[in-house]
Protein backbone atom coordinates (compact mmCIF):
# COMPACT_ATOMS: atom_id res chain seq x y z
CA UNK A 1 0.00 0.00 0.00
CA UNK A 2 1.37 3.42 -0.83
CA UNK A 3 2.35 5.79 1.95
CA UNK A 4 0.10 8.44 0.40
CA UNK A 5 -3.09 6.51 1.14
CA UNK A 6 -5.28 9.07 2.91
CA UNK A 7 -7.89 6.44 3.63
CA UNK A 8 -5.79 4.44 6.08
CA UNK A 9 -7.05 4.53 9.64
CA UNK A 10 -5.05 6.65 12.04
CA UNK A 11 -3.24 5.13 14.99
CA UNK A 12 -4.56 7.66 17.49
CA UNK A 13 -5.04 6.19 20.94
CA UNK A 14 -2.83 3.14 20.45
CA UNK A 15 -2.07 1.31 23.66
CA UNK A 16 0.10 -1.73 24.11
CA UNK A 17 -1.01 -5.26 24.91
CA UNK A 18 0.90 -7.67 27.14
CA UNK A 19 3.23 -8.59 24.25
CA UNK A 20 4.31 -4.98 23.83
CA UNK A 21 2.66 -4.62 20.41
CA UNK A 22 0.20 -1.79 19.81
CA UNK A 23 -3.48 -2.51 20.35
CA UNK A 24 -5.58 -0.88 17.68
CA UNK A 25 -9.29 -0.97 18.51
CA UNK A 26 -10.14 0.38 15.05
CA UNK A 27 -8.31 -2.54 13.44
CA UNK A 28 -10.09 -5.01 15.73
CA UNK A 29 -13.42 -3.49 14.71
CA UNK A 30 -12.63 -3.84 11.01
CA UNK A 31 -11.48 -7.42 11.53
CA UNK A 32 -14.78 -8.14 13.29
CA UNK A 33 -16.76 -6.60 10.41
CA UNK A 34 -14.90 -8.75 7.89
CA UNK A 35 -15.23 -11.89 10.02
CA UNK A 36 -18.97 -11.33 10.53
CA UNK A 37 -19.55 -10.88 6.81
CA UNK A 38 -17.65 -14.09 6.02
CA UNK A 39 -19.60 -15.98 8.69
CA UNK A 40 -22.89 -14.59 7.37
CA UNK A 41 -21.98 -15.45 3.77
CA UNK A 42 -20.61 -18.94 4.36
CA UNK A 43 -21.58 -20.06 7.86
CA UNK A 44 -23.84 -22.94 8.70
CA UNK A 45 -25.90 -20.95 11.19
CA UNK A 46 -29.40 -20.25 9.97
CA UNK A 47 -29.44 -16.70 8.59
CA UNK A 48 -32.20 -14.94 6.78
CA UNK A 49 -31.66 -14.90 3.03
CA UNK A 50 -31.28 -11.13 2.89
CA UNK A 51 -28.42 -11.27 5.42
CA UNK A 52 -26.57 -13.91 3.40
CA UNK A 53 -27.24 -12.00 0.17
CA UNK A 54 -26.11 -8.70 1.70
CA UNK A 55 -22.90 -10.25 3.06
CA UNK A 56 -22.10 -11.82 -0.31
CA UNK A 57 -22.80 -8.55 -2.14
CA UNK A 58 -20.45 -6.72 0.22
CA UNK A 59 -17.73 -9.37 -0.12
CA UNK A 60 -17.96 -9.84 -3.89
CA UNK A 61 -19.14 -6.45 -5.11
CA UNK A 62 -17.17 -3.90 -7.04
CA UNK A 63 -13.89 -3.03 -5.33
CA UNK A 64 -14.01 0.58 -4.21
CA UNK A 65 -11.03 1.21 -1.94
CA UNK A 66 -11.75 4.92 -1.52
CA UNK A 67 -15.19 4.36 0.00
CA UNK A 68 -14.91 4.00 3.78
CA UNK A 69 -16.14 0.65 5.09
CA UNK A 70 -16.39 -0.89 1.64
CA UNK A 71 -14.93 -4.40 1.40
CA UNK A 72 -11.80 -3.14 -0.38
CA UNK A 73 -11.28 -0.31 2.12
CA UNK A 74 -11.63 -2.68 5.07
CA UNK A 75 -9.26 -5.21 3.49
CA UNK A 76 -6.63 -2.57 2.78
CA UNK A 77 -6.86 -1.22 6.33
CA UNK A 78 -6.23 -4.77 7.54
CA UNK A 79 -3.18 -5.00 5.23
CA UNK A 80 -4.95 -7.56 3.03
CA UNK A 81 -5.13 -7.58 -0.74
CA UNK A 82 -8.86 -7.27 -1.55
CA UNK A 83 -8.47 -8.90 -4.99
CA UNK A 84 -6.67 -11.95 -3.58
CA UNK A 85 -9.10 -12.17 -0.66
CA UNK A 86 -12.06 -12.14 -3.06
CA UNK A 87 -10.40 -14.88 -5.15
CA UNK A 88 -9.85 -17.00 -2.05
CA UNK A 89 -13.43 -16.53 -0.87
CA UNK A 90 -14.75 -17.40 -4.34
CA UNK A 91 -12.94 -20.74 -4.08
CA UNK A 92 -15.04 -21.56 -1.02
CA UNK A 93 -18.36 -20.91 -2.77
CA UNK A 94 -18.25 -24.33 -4.42
CA UNK A 95 -16.88 -26.06 -1.32
CA UNK A 96 -18.62 -24.62 1.74
CA UNK A 97 -17.38 -27.53 3.91
CA UNK A 98 -13.78 -26.42 3.38
CA UNK A 99 -14.38 -23.07 5.03
CA UNK A 100 -16.11 -24.37 8.16
CA UNK A 101 -12.84 -25.13 10.01
CA UNK A 102 -11.52 -21.70 9.15
CA UNK A 103 -14.76 -20.03 10.24
CA UNK A 104 -14.41 -21.66 13.65
CA UNK A 105 -11.21 -19.64 14.10
CA UNK A 106 -13.13 -16.39 13.60
CA UNK A 107 -15.56 -17.01 16.45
Amino acid sequence: MSSGNAYKLSSIGDDENENGSPVKPERNLLAAVLARSICDAFGTAHCERHIVRSARQWLFGKLEPKIPFSFAWVALNLDLDPIELQKTLHMYEGNPEDIQDRLALLK
